[in-house]
């Protein structure tokens, strides 16, 4: 997570389903209740593989894999006409507001002009009727998991807890930092200080360092949060050392002017004997860890649990 420019490429291959590739005579690949998922759309929504198997798999391992990989896209097909059918039943929907408002974010997360998203479209195959509606699909996929598995996971404290105790790595030593960098390329100095201020303000007041770092950071570490791992003394820039050797684990420096950019950073952990950084400063991460674990194997069991509850036949 790190505002390097982050290509649109590389945010569509989590978000979106690909529509490129040559078009096939159309017949049926698979019945999922009323949904029919045809050989086109297998084809279209596994052209990005199909394609580098055929380039880089040995002639005689080609059909195989190909066999393989068509039957894992038309497994994912199926479970999302399950899905999509599971948002129609619980009146679930998505309004072209908020698909417009998903592609703004997507389009500022990669750092794109209109100019630059239409040239990524183009890249990829994509008409922007074809991007939204999938977009539109993820958005209804995403609401529903949430409804449905989400609003359903709790992680006990004891659990981070133990977490913690048994299993939280002790890390060499060093400074772990989350950081948020505010580009002044494409604004003034002062706009560029000002909103670095904003979100150090947030964060300050017990914002989600890392989400911020998500949704607003200008460097290629928004990807991952703000995390840019773990910096001995001296490999860190002279204004960032004196700022951040500092701090306590948990704290947020200063604002941070290194010419480009405004920077903020947070100390996650300050190991310099070595030593597993204070619970409350990796309390948050623990829980994001195994709330996504939680919710993976949830997910599992209720996708299979809706599979075997539909009508499901391969053609």
């Amino acid at each position: 997570m790190m505002k390097r420019c982050v290509s649109l490429t590389a945010l569509f291959f989590f978000l979106l389903t690909s529509w490129a590739g040559a078009k096939v005579v159309d017949s049926g690949a698979a019945v999922v209740n009323q949904d029919v998922i045809t050989v086109s759309e297998v084809e279209e929504a596994g052209h990005t593989i199909f394609t580098q198997i055929k380039a880089e798999a040995p002639p005689g391992q080609q059909e195989e894999a190909l066999r393989q990989a068509r039957e894992a896209v038309l497994d994912k097909l199926i479970n999302k006409h399950l899905l999509l059918q599971q948002a129609e039943e619980m009146k679930i929907s998505v309004s072209p507001a908020e698909i417009d408002a998903a592609q703004k974010d997507i389009m500022e997360r990669g750092g794109l002009s209109e100019e630059g998203f239409q040239v990524e479209l183009k890249k990829m195959g994509l008409t922007e009727q074809q991007y939204r509606e999938n977009l539109k699909e993820q958005i209804l996929g995403s609401r529903l998991i949430g409804y449905a598995v989400r609003s359903k996971v709790v992680i006990p404290e004891e659990k981070l807890k133990e977490y913690y105790e048994n299993s939280y790595p002790v890390k060499g030593a060093g400074y772990h930092l989350l950081q948020i960098g505010i580009s002044v390329q494409d604004s003034s100095r002062k706009a560029a200080a000002e909103k670095a201020e904003a979100l150090r303000q947030q964060a300050m007041a017990g914002a989600d360092f890392r989400k911020l770092a998500q949704q607003h950071s200008e460097l290629p570490s928004a990807s991952d949060g703000g995390d840019i791992g773990v910096f001995q003394e001296d490999e860190l820039a002279p204004a960032t050392r004196t700022a951040v050797t500092s701090l306590q684990p948990g704290d947020i420096s200063p604002v941070i002017d290194t010419g480009d950019h405004f920077m903020i950073f947070k100390l996650l952990s300050s190991e310099k004997k070595a030593e597993k950084p204070p619970y409350e400063s990796v309390r948050d991460e623990i829980h994001d860890l195994l709330l996504k674990q939680e919710m993976e194997a949830r997910y599992k069991t209720w996708i299979e649990e809706i599979r075997q509850q539909a009508y499901i036949k391969i053609l």
